[in-house]
């Protein structure tokens, strides 16, 4: 029996020697650790391509007239107020048919005084007419009503009534004349209202000849900066054909292109990160101010969602064409437990120093980038979390040497 304990005893031996030596002696691998803090993570959206710097408004200017170019009495690079003169087109038949309707209106506006003096002069000459006639009449008429008694009264001749009865009569049909001459106020003032129409007629043919003038002076339609010149004193140009780029820069935004993928991550309001490669280093502030509504579908096949942003700060760096990297962000938390991005593996899991030894936790992570992960779950404040998740050796429950950084 003590043998057989013995022998037993013997094996146990064995077995556990190699066990313990690997566990005491074993050789720890070398990796880095930081303890876990609080700080801030931001969720961000990067866009796929670098944007652009837009101006507010980029017009090419063209001209609504044919004709041959005059002046420029602008240069490239030169601000310009609204209604600044651009370019000067050759006008002079078009100053000639202003001036002849301007005489056209002149003359028919003083058609349309002479009718209405005219009018007005006739129309006393009937008034006096038709008085003057009427006074006649009354005066006949007490003339006939004055023999009348004195032929009843035997004071008076046959002949003499007949002559004033005659008179009488003659005065009514003179009044009748008269007061029927005064219908011919009406046709004058037919011909004031004729008058007065062929005048507007006219100012209207001044109107159309000063417009059609008018399109010879290219003007600028908004303030800005003259980008380009287009064509020299001299050429011909025809409506349609451009003749120079008017760029606004007192408003410039970015727009840039965003995978359909981060579509419900994007929303107006947002800030955003935007880079200039002739500032390198420095971040400028941005807003999202519009979302396509409409994915675009790219030759290469990607579909890609457009986005523009206004700059809130710096905005006198951004000049029209430049490109420009931009990033969303599209939510972020100050004061949480976080993890850099790098230091997880798949995602979920992640190494943690206890007792010298290497112990896979499995990590519940909430917002975070390429850089920084926060941490929801399955590590504490303070522990020791391996950043070198990529040294060969590692793996649960191995023996670790915290360093400051490894060895080549």
């Amino acid at each position: 029996m003590v043998a057989r304990i013995t022998v037993w005893l013997i094996v146990i031996a064995a077995i556990a020697a190699p066990i313990t030596y690997v566990y005491f002696y074993e050789t720890p691998i070398e990796v880095v650790a930081i303890p876990l803090t609080k700080g801030h993570v931001e969720q961000t959206v990067s866009a796929i391509s670098s944007g652009t710097v837009i101006a507010g408004q980029d017009s090419m200017i063209h001209s609504g007239f044919i004709g041959t170019v005059s002046s420029i009495p602008v240069t490239e690079g030169e601000r310009v107020e609204e209604g600044t003169l651009l370019v000067d087109l050759n006008h002079a038949d078009l100053d000639a048919q202003v001036e002849l309707a301007r005489a056209n209106l002149e003359a028919g506006q003083s058609r349309h005084q002479s009718v209405k003096i005219a009018a007005d002069i006739y129309k006393e000459i009937a008034a006096t007419r038709v008085s003057l006639a009427r006074s006649q009449l009354d005066a006949a008429t007490q003339d006939f009503d004055r023999i009348k008694k004195l032929s009843i009264q035997g004071g008076a001749s046959p002949s003499d009534l007949d002559k004033f009865s005659l008179a009488m009569e003659v005065a009514g049909k003179n009044l009748a004349s008269a007061t029927a001459s005064q219908k011919e106020n009406q046709v004058r003032a037919l011909e004031i209202l004729a008058a007065a129409s062929n005048v507007k007629q006219l100012e209207a043919a001044l109107a159309v000849a000063t417009a059609m003038r008018e399109k010879a002076f290219v003007r600028a339609p908004f303030a800005g900066i003259v980008a380009r010149i287009l064509l020299d004193v001299g050429e011909a140009v025809g409506v349609g054909i451009p003749l120079l780029q008017l760029v606004q820069d007192s408003y410039t935004y970015v727009e840039a292109p965003f995978d359909e993928a981060n579509a419900s991550e994007i929303a107006i309001g947002q800030k955003a990160r935007v880079n200039l490669d002739a500032y390198r280093g420095t971040d400028f502030i941005g807003e999202v101010v519009y979302i396509s509504p409409i994915v675009s579908l790219n030759p290469d096949l990607s579909r890609t969602l457009n986005v523009k942003l206004r700059i809130v700060e710096g905005r006198d760096k951004f000049i029209v064409g430049m490109s420009a990297d931009v990033t969303i962000l599209a939510n972020e938390k100050s004061d949480v437990l976080f993890v850099p991005s790098e230091s997880l593996i798949r995602e979920q899991w992640a190494y943690i120093v206890e007792e010298g030894r290497a112990v896979r936790r499995e990590v519940e992570t909430g917002v975070g980038n390429w850089d920084r992960k926060e941490v929801l779950g399955g590590i504490a404040l303070g522990e020791a979390l391996i950043t070198s998740v990529s040294v060969k050796e590692l793996a649960d429950g191995v023996r670790v040497t915290v360093v400051d950084e490894l060895s080549e």
